[in-house]
């Protein structure tokens, strides 16, 4: 948007060239994701179908990116469909994908059991198509001369692009209900997709921790002799049980010791509600609000400043049982 504020030429050129530049760490981005999975087993699970999608969808955000760098095109791009459809590009394909990457990836070791696997390729698959379907024929229509919010159009040649936009969207739509069904039917479904600590066959620690995983993170500090630790712990078979080896032992047993930790508190989520209210208030210009935000957010920040029960240890006892209550992950 800056190339088209008024501003210089000179002025464009420099801000158009560092536009440009960007593309050169991101490049290197997508080979250092490409190069992780090179000579590797894909396994093509939930996780990495979204991952494969974001790498492609989010290279081709950034192409039409450094079209936009440039201040002549941006001129005729400038507000035009081709802009929306760029911009999505990047934003689904760079945060969507890798969040729900993230979401499937992660939710087993967050609650114990795995999303269900069928449902989950659905979800993908009707996003991915989906954004393609809905996005791609902006483009097209942006190099038409198509602007973006349009009450109506009036050239008859943009309305097969717009039907397919519209069949993308209603794609992307039942992908997102379906991502509901995932996510409830797998809760209904939990004991049966219940999985260990390692559903992944994973390669860093804290896919040797219990999933859920306790307040700790180990409960006896781990050794590590290289950087993918579990992977290689697995390899050598140090512990077949496929756990956490704690090497620090006491006649042939973990070394176990209590651990310091914090109380959980509510006093973030309840500072930040008060935050939020005062900015609610601000751009409506609610005076009282947004002082009762202020006054009761400092409030709570200064009642948990004088507060020093704030913390608490976990008994080695505690730990050990906890260990023993999780085969493979400490104790035997």
């Amino acid at each position: 948007h800056f190339f088209t504020m008024g501003a210089s030429a000179n002025v464009n050129a420099f801000f158009g060239i560092a536009t440009m530049i960007i593309g050169v760490p991101t490049g290197v981005k997508i080979f250092n994701w490409l190069f992780t999975m090179f000579r590797g087993e894909v396994r093509f699970s939930v996780p990495v179908l979204w991952t494969l999608g974001f790498i492609g969808t989010f290279a081709i955000g950034g192409l039409t990116g450094v079209l936009l760098a440039i201040p002549p095109a941006d001129y005729v791009l400038h507000n035009s469909l081709f802009l929306i459809a760029h911009f999505h590009n990047v934003i689904i394909g760079g945060v969507v994908f890798g969040v729900m990457a993230g979401f499937n990836y992660w939710f087993p070791k967050a609650f114990g059991f795995r999303l269900h696997e069928g449902l989950g390729k659905a979800v993908f698959w009707c996003w991915f198509f989906g954004f393609y379907l809905a996005f791609m024929p902006l483009y097209a229509l942006g190099l038409m001369g198509a602007t973006r919010r349009m009450q109506h159009y009036s050239d008859p040649a943009w309305q097969p692009y717009m039907i397919a936009a519209f069949c993308g969207a209603v794609l992307i739509f039942v992908g997102i209900n379906l991502n509901l069904v995932q996510v409830f039917w797998s809760i209904y479904k939990r004991k049966e997709l219940a999985c260990g600590p390692d559903p992944w066959n994973g390669r860093t620690l804290e896919w040797s921790t219990s999933s859920p995983p306790p307040p700790w993170n180990f409960a006896v500090e781990p050794t590590v002799h290289g950087i993918d630790a579990f992977w290689e712990m697995k390899k050598a078979a140090v512990n077949p049980g496929g756990g956490n080896p704690y090497e620090a032992q006491v006649n042939g047993r973990p070394a176990y010791a209590s651990i310091h930790m914090p109380k959980s508190s509510s006093v973030g989520f309840i500072a930040a509600f008060f935050s939020a209210l005062m900015g609610f208030a601000l751009i409506w210009h609610i005076w009282w609000m947004a002082l009762l935000g202020v006054l009761a957010g400092i409030g709570v920040l200064v009642v948990h400043a004088w507060n020093m029960d704030r913390d608490t240890d976990i008994p080695a006892s505690e730990l050990e049982a906890f260990d023993r209550a999780h085969p493979g992950y400490g104790a035997k």
